[in-house]
């Protein structure tokens, strides 16, 4: 990309409608440098997006999606994780989740798979364990 524009391309830019922002993107330029130079150029002021401290904005309409089913589907997933990650912080407000450090002796085997599940699931291995507790003691009652 090139960090160099000359006025002209700049006004040529400009005049196609590109935003600041494309602009940055496009040539490399930072954005400060950018802001500079349309300053000096006499251009009327663009709206960057950033707001004045204690403003706030709210956006009525949501932009149709340009994103691939693929970055969908990670942002269902990262949800998904973070709805479960809240869950298990307010279970941890209950005094009988209340959690303690304790070593036992448990076949590598195990040790592998609480490991592999845990990050298949992304979640603690701390879950994978009090689950499996949960099981055998409420299975064996």
């Amino acid at each position: 990309m090139a960090t160099n524009i000359t006025d002209a391309e700049l006004h040529q830019l400009l005049s196609e409608g590109l935003s600041p922002m494309e602009i940055v993107r496009r040539t490399g330029v930072a954005r400060s440098t950018l802001r500079r130079r349309l300053k000096k150029l006499g251009t009327p002021e663009v709206d960057t997006g950033a707001l004045e401290e204690g403003a706030s904005v709210v956006h009525e309409d949501l932009p149709e999606s340009t994103q691939s089913p693929e970055s969908n589907e990670d942002l269902r997933e990262l949800l998904q994780w973070w709805d479960a990650r809240k869950r298990a912080l307010q279970n941890g407000d209950d005094i009988d989740q209340e959690t303690q450090r304790q070593t036992y002796h448990v076949q590598k085997r195990y040790i592998e798979a609480i490991k592999r599940a845990a990050d298949l699931e992304r979640v603690s291995i701390m879950e994978i364990v009090n689950r499996a507790f949960k099981q055998f003691f409420h299975d064996e009652a």
